[in-house]
């Protein structure tokens, strides 16, 4: 059994046959993640139709350049959480690689920070983004007590990462780690108690041959993170999924 704990299910053409294909690759639930303003209904409302999927609010980095009316909008999103009683805020963070203007990293903090504090106010999970801003992300991370930390797709420094483990935040693994050596980095230094899958579909990736990242891809992600670590592939395959229920259920 399988958990993909980071895709972006709404933007899909045909959720119902990823879906289906997940279902027969064994994978039992889903993190369906906001990536814009407007996603945060549509993830509900899969929710709602779909008993598999997991659903996270929030806003993430790339989007706050073209935000007005910033206020008004984390208020209707943190009412949308409690009123619907979401465990996840995500995908939330920082981003300095899409975002060049440094103007509005001023403003990504700014977001960030109101996630963090009202995710710690109501012991929510929080699933991260800080690509290319991993250092300014962590620092910012060690204000807030935080009931569970999800950092999706890390692409920092080892010393970063051996800080995230001692704070015992979860690191998510994407299909990537076919080939990247950052990503597989985070799995040669993360203990498997604090590693989960996700496929952050529908991402497309490099690779020899390019493809899109989905749901069903996660045994094969399960798979590689066995042979990184030398492992037996079903006793990860064990740890990863009861990191994903314990993650959202602690």
């Amino acid at each position: 059994m399988f958990f993909d704990t980071h895709c972006h299910l709404t933007l899909f053409k045909d959720i119902p046959s990823i879906l289906a294909k997940a279902k027969e690759k064994g994978v039992t639930h889903i993190f369906a993640v906001a990536m814009y303003y407007k996603d945060n209904w549509d993830v509900l409302e899969l929710a709602k139709e779909y008993s598999e999927i997991i659903p996270g609010l929030g806003i993430h980095p790339i989007e706050v350049p073209n935000l007005t009316n910033v206020e008004e909008k984390l208020e209707t999103i943190d009412q949308l959480l409690l009123a619907n009683r979401i465990r996840i805020v995500g995908e939330i963070g920082l981003d300095r690689y899409f975002v060049k203007d440094k103007q509005m990293w001023n403003k990504q903090e700014e977001i960030l920070k109101h996630f963090l504090e009202f995710a710690s106010q109501n012991e929510l999970v929080v699933n991260l983004h800080g690509k290319d801003a991993e250092g300014t992300l962590f620092q910012i991370l060690s204000q807030y007590d935080l009931r569970a930390v999800q950092v999706h797709w890390f692409a920092g420094s080892p010393e970063l990462i051996k800080e995230g483990i001692k704070r015992g935040y979860y690191f998510s693994v994407t299909p990537a780690v076919y080939y990247s050596d950052k990503m597989r980095r985070v799995v040669e230094l993360v203990p498997l108690d604090h590693l989960l899958s996700e496929s952050d579909g529908p991402v497309r990736y490099k690779g020899q041959q390019p493809f899109n990242g989905e749901p069903a891809l996660m045994e094969d992600v399960v798979r590689e993170i066995a042979q990184i670590k030398q492992a037996d592939s079903q006793e990860v395959e064990q740890i990863l999924y009861n990191n994903a229920q314990n993650l959202v259920s602690s």
